[in-house]
């Protein structure tokens, strides 16, 4: 049981940065999907 508390750390790291890689490929499929650039205002 000690080993699953032990690997709580690792496991919110990947966890993490499934979910960062996963932004970044939805943010640039969305941008891809809009040719005309939005105004920043």
């Amino acid at each position: 049981m000690a080993g699953i508390f032990d690997s709580i750390p690792i496991i919110t790291v990947i966890l993490f940065g499934i979910g960062l890689v996963g932004v970044m490929i939805y943010e640039r499929a969305r941008t891809r999907q809009s040719q005309e650039p939005e105004p920043t205002s």
